[in-house]
């Protein structure tokens, strides 16, 4: 299985935080996952231990992580959420 999400995937999945998750230290965090933005929203941020993935103003992408696993591990909550959220939305 192929772990990559695209930027519009991360972007439903920071939505998802930011609205149903709640604020600790300044970001949203829901379970491990955790999301965050600058003053003015260009910038956005997900976390989830070693990972941070900044999704950038028209459309770019940056995914930084030591250890594959955890990338891993953060995607499949990635698509747990978006999953959950549109399972949601469907009823």
């Amino acid at each position: 299985m192929d772990n990559r999400l695209t930027i519009k995937e991360f972007l439903r999945v920071f939505e998802c935080v930011r609205s149903s998750g709640h604020i600790l230290n300044d970001k949203y965090v829901l379970g491990e996952l955790c999301a965050w933005h600058d003053y003015d929203g260009y910038t956005c941020w997900l976390g989830y231990k070693d990972v941070t993935v900044t999704l950038m103003f028209h459309g770019s992408l940056k995914i930084e992580f030591d250890r594959a696993s955890n990338y891993s591990d953060f995607t499949t909550q990635c698509l747990a959420v978006i999953s959950e959220n549109h399972s949601v939305k469907e009823s």
